[in-house]
């Protein structure tokens, strides 16, 4: 792990430390850096507000699931490790999407989440010799599951994950079987 790594890993455990006595939006940037013993200026050496610092969370704490699933054959795994990890820091991540002033992280969560599906998506495709001439088609069903699904665990995050991460899964992988049957 190198160096700033190391420094962003500090401040996101403070933060995330924090959230959990404290409302989001109520931490302020002098509460995370007090709890590590760094300077205030050093939050902005690697952050530019509290919004940067929670895409940067979920973005590097899940990079292991990006990598893992870029091939059909993976997404039921990639999938999986996904749910554990939101069900895992689901009182952190209600927090984050019930605070309104937090929705370009929704929107980053969509995002993020239409990535994989696309690369899930395209490697179905390709598998199943479907043209590139077709690209409406591979887009239009990436972006069926990826909004779809994003906008699911949204809920599923809001609720408290009601359903545990392995039966949300099983009933995931059904409804998706049902359409990808070749």
């Amino acid at each position: 792990m190198n160096r700033q790594n190391a420094t962003k890993e500090i401040i996101a455990y403070s933060f995330k430390y924090l959230a959990r006595e404290k409302d989001i939006d109520k931490i302020s940037i002098t509460d995370i850096m007090d709890q590590t013993d760094f300077r205030r200026q050093t939050f902005y050496d690697h952050f530019d507000d509290k919004y940067d610092l929670i895409t940067w969370i979920f973005s590097y704490e899940t990079s292991k699931l990006i990598q893992s699933l870029t091939v059909w054959e993976k997404w039921q795994e990639g999938l999986l490790y996904l749910l554990n990890y939101l069900e895992e820091n689901s009182n952190y991540y209600k927090k984050v999407f019930s605070n309104m002033k937090f929705d370009s992280f929704k929107e980053y969560f969509a995002y993020y989440i239409r990535q994989i599906v696309k690369k899930v998506v395209n490697d179905y495709f390709r598998i199943h010799v479907i043209s590139n001439k077709n690209q409406a088609i591979i887009e239009t069903t990436a972006d069926f599951y990826a909004y779809g699904l994003s906008e699911m665990l949204y809920r599923w995050v809001l609720g408290g994950c009601e359903l545990n991460s392995e039966i949300y899964h099983k009933i995931i992988i059904q409804v998706i079987g049902y359409r990808t049957q070749p």
